[in-house]
């Protein structure tokens, strides 16, 4: 008698942990979706309440990544983003800009450019979804003309065209310039479109 109690219970443990893994895989089935989406906001809730000034990155790389985070969030979603945002993130771009260039790009001026050019992705289908600093033994530092220190920064971005069948990806790169300011800040003073890097070449 003590020994078919001692299967019973076994049996109705077995029983216990069959019905626990179940739920457990049913919750997890139904979870991904939300969690995705909570990762999405996260990621510009993040960004929005990051302090640029107060915790300025110390290297131009540090600000070139930092940047990028903030190009993903504007230019690489397809989902929605508010007016009130898109102006908040395109806020916290301008905290990286040299004197220089935010005196050549207007606030207002700026954030109505923006606005244009995140509108034309949009009708275009076109997205950012992968921006790569070069590494940090490939910043190329230069004494600048005014005396002050600068550094070249190179980023590879890869683009996704979902209207333009024939080339859905495509791979550009752009050679940024910062220069340091009178805080021992770098800040970006220009950038322009280069060709795919030597070693890049097939």
């Amino acid at each position: 008698m003590k020994k078919k109690r001692g299967i019973g219970g076994v049996i109705v443990l077995v029983l216990l942990v069959v019905v626990i893994v179940g739920a457990f895989v049913i919750v997890m089935r139904l979870a991904p979706r939300s969690a995705e989406d909570k990762t999405e906001v996260s990621e510009l809730d993040t960004l929005l309440n990051i302090d640029v000034t107060g915790n300025y990155p110390s290297t131009p790389r540090e600000v070139m990544k930092l940047y990028n985070r903030y190009i993903i969030c504007l230019y690489g979603s397809a989902s929605e983003i508010t007016d009130g945002q898109m102006q908040a993130l395109g806020a916290k771009l301008r905290e990286m800009y040299d004197t220089e260039l935010l005196n050549d790009n207007p606030q207002e001026e700026n954030l109505d450019n923006l606005a244009q050019e995140l509108n034309g992705f949009k009708s275009t289908g076109k997205l950012v979804i992968q921006a790569n600093v070069c590494g940090s033994n490939e910043v190329d530092y230069v004494d600048l003309t005014d005396g002050s220190s600068g550094a070249f920064v190179e980023v590879s971005y890869f683009m996704r065209y979902d209207q333009d069948p024939k080339e859905k990806f495509k791979r550009t790169y752009q050679k940024f310039l910062l220069r340091k300011d009178a805080n021992g800040d770098w800040k970006i003073l220009g950038f322009e479109q280069v060709d795919k890097p030597a070693k890049e070449v097939e």
